[in-house]
């Protein structure tokens, strides 16, 4: 045995049962020998052992303490003690936001539309294809121990990208009344009732397309919650309560439009639901210093041609197509600053899915107040500052919100995260106030008056036959200070979708 040694690497009781077996392969040797071979005996090796080494038996792994040289035994699997732990190539750890503060921003794209029904007046309104470049900021705070609340907060700021198409349909379901027209059969310039023949109403009816960019959004939330209220397998849940707040605003340039003015409507001659609508036709004859206007229906209306007159300067004779004609606004036609606002409740849903990467969600229901107001300034002298104003209570209208992110660490604070953002605002039964142009109305109704007074009538006589001043009178009664109000009238919807990429960091 000169010159070797043999190490035992047994527990105690194979020491017992089996004390031949001393010299095992596999003895592993560091620094300095010594050798033992002038100390060997049993006694002195039981001595050693007792005095000198330290034997563990807790699991196949164990490792054995030599006192000769400084090296370790390795039995099993286990790596030596000196050799240093391998790190983690990935630093960060729990994504979740934990207690205390938290702080994210984040950059969406979202895809929207918007549109808004008038019930009586059939006028439909919508913006297709609106795009949005959202910027976001979110923060919020989790008090720790016992108290499982949490506050939190939203700001976010969007600029329209491109150019998104309008469309203002007033054909389809819609129009405004311009006069009245009947056969003058005795040619008293009067309507008299079961003498002269009624024709019918002039209507007027418009369509516009253009397109609108620039526009802009601002938003902004604030709420509180009961922090992890219920579990759900590893999904924990959070009620809350807040307030939401949404503000766009829309302008339309480079507007192309059709405006026609309508008599009577019928069917086709061939039959069928078609239903076609003449425009009015107006020839002007020279009498003196006084045109003699005819309203031609058509061939399909022979003998119910009306006659009207009216005092112009002498003239050749011409046809004119009355309020039928092609328009093109370059500037802003249409301007609109749209809000919703109000109370909601919401459920955070929080999913760990591993120490890494964290899925979260939202649900929210609101009951938001609503108001817009819009600029149509279609008149001639291109000055008016308010044409509408909608409005809903509460309970008129509702929101539904949804979101959801896939958070992944990047350090133990810091986490990146990907998701998406819906909402749906809609309203029915609004009020619409419609801002008249009061010096309009009150110079056609001069001039009709005028009129009238030089043929020998009087106020009186105008108003008892006068279909124009008729209904610019009933306007005035109808709508106090030139502001019409109409109760159960719009029907609006706002919707949206966006993709978003962000950053989050708890402290």
């Amino acid at each position: 045995m000169k010159n070797k040694f043999c190490s035992l690497v047994l527990n105690c009781s194979l020491f017992a049962l089996l004390p031949g077996i001393a010299c095992a392969a596999g003895t592993y040797y560091t620094g300095n020998y010594n050798s033992p071979q002038r100390s060997y005996s049993t006694s002195g090796y039981a001595n050693r052992m007792n005095n000198n080494s330290k034997i563990i038996t807790q699991n196949q792994n164990a490792t054995v303490g030599q006192p000769y040289g400084n090296y370790t035994r390795v039995v099993g699997t286990q790596q030596p003690t000196n050799t240093q732990t391998r790190s983690n190539v990935r630093m960060g750890t729990n994504p979740q936001r934990g207690d205390g503060f938290w702080l994210g921003a984040g950059l969406s794209h979202e895809f929207a539309s918007w549109n808004f029904d008038m019930k009586d007046s059939g006028s439909k309104l919508h913006y297709d294809n609106l795009r949005w470049n959202v910027l976001d900021i979110n923060a919020g705070y989790r008090f720790g121990g016992n108290t499982k609340m949490q506050i939190d907060a939203g700001f976010k700021y969007g600029m329209q990208f491109g150019d998104s198409p309008m469309i203002d349909d007033d054909i389809s379901n819609g129009g405004y009344l311009v006069t009245e027209w009947w056969n003058d059969v005795n040619g008293n310039h009067e309507y008299d009732a079961g003498v002269d023949e009624y024709i019918g109403q002039q209507i007027g009816h418009s369509l516009s397309v253009g397109n609108s960019s620039s526009g802009d959004m601002m938003g902004f939330n604030v709420g509180f919650g009961l922090t992890d209220f219920m579990r759900i397998g590893g999904a924990k849940l959070t009620p809350s309560v807040g307030f939401r707040y949404l503000k766009y605003k829309l302008e339309t340039k480079q507007d192309y439009g059709l405006t026609v003015d309508t008599g009577p409507c019928s069917g086709t001659s061939a039959g069928g639901d078609e239903i076609q609508c003449d425009p009015i036709i107006l020839f002007y004859d020279s009498v003196g210093d006084t045109q003699q206007v005819m309203w031609d229906y058509g061939a399909g209306f022979e003998g119910l041609d009306g006659y009207w007159y009216w005092t112009i300067p002498s003239g050749p004779d011409y046809v004119t197509a009355a309020g039928t004609y092609m328009f093109e606004l370059p500037s802003v036609s249409h301007s609109y600053e749209t809000t919703w606002m109000g109370p909601y409740l919401a459920l955070d849903l929080d999913y760990e899915i591993d120490k890494y990467n964290l899925f979260n969600a939202r649900f929210e229901l609101g009951l938001p107040l609503y108001n817009s107001t819009g600029d149509q300034p279609y008149r001639t002298d291109w000055q008016h500052p308010k044409s509408v104003e909608d409005e809903g209570g509460f309970g008129d209208s509702w929101h539904i919100g949804l979101g959801a992110n896939y958070l992944t660490a990047i350090t133990d604070t810091v986490a990146l995260s990907l998701g998406f953002t819906f909402d749906y605002y809609t309203l029915s039964g609004g009020k619409a106030n419609t801002y008249l142009n009061s010096a309009y109305y009150n110079g056609l109704y001069n001039a009709i008056l005028q009129y009238w007074i030089a043929e020998g009538y009087t106020e009186t006589d105008m108003l008892e036959n006068d279909a124009t001043a008729q209904n610019i009178v009933r306007i005035k009664e109808e709508c106090p200070g030139w502001v019409c109000k109409v109760d159960n009238e719009i029907e609006s919807v706002y919707k949206s979708m966006g993709i978003r990429v962000g950053i989050q960091a708890k402290f």
